[in-house]
């Protein structure tokens, strides 16, 4: 998770510039608007603990590691 997290705030996180046209005239700073937190869904699966402790503490580090990022289950 921890892997996904930083991955997901590279890449999706930070400030984002936006190129469409059509968008830009709804934010105020110009194209680049700043991302304040990157959700990760999971969808659950095979890969999902089964153990409600062992996922909730995978969660909370993962949330403690990299600030900015939400993880959440379906």
């Amino acid at each position: 998770m921890a892997a996904d997290a930083l991955e997901a705030l590279q890449k999706y996180g930070e400030r984002l510039n936006i190129r469409r046209d059509s968008l830009q005239s709804l934010f105020p700073g110009g194209k680049e608007v700043e991302v304040p937190r990157v959700h990760l869904v999971y969808e659950g699966g095979e890969l999902k603990p089964m153990n409600a402790d062992v996922l909730k503490t995978a969660v909370d580090a993962t949330k403690d590691a990299v600030p900015g990022v939400e993880v959440l289950f379906q």
